[in-house]
């Protein structure tokens, strides 16, 4: 209800995240995507759009999970 709010918006952020993973079959590249530029763009493209934001921003985080993964 409000976005400014840090608690509220983390768990917005959190379940629509969560809601891309199961929209997306657990794949995580295209769930970032769609977070990132919506789920209709990747369903459009069927992968992730050609986007310059979106391509560097699915890049960025699947590293730094990589970089931080255990095991």
């Amino acid at each position: 209800t409000n976005s400014f709010d840090p608690q509220q918006n983390l768990m917005a952020g959190s379940r629509f995240l969560r809601s891309m993973l199961d929209q997306f079959g657990g794949n995580a590249q295209l769930a970032l995507a769609a977070y990132n530029a919506g789920p209709a763009a990747v369903t459009s493209y069927g992968g992730v759009p050609p986007y310059a934001e979106t391509q560097s921003y699915v890049q960025k985080v699947m590293a730094m999970a990589q970089q931080n993964s255990i095991g």
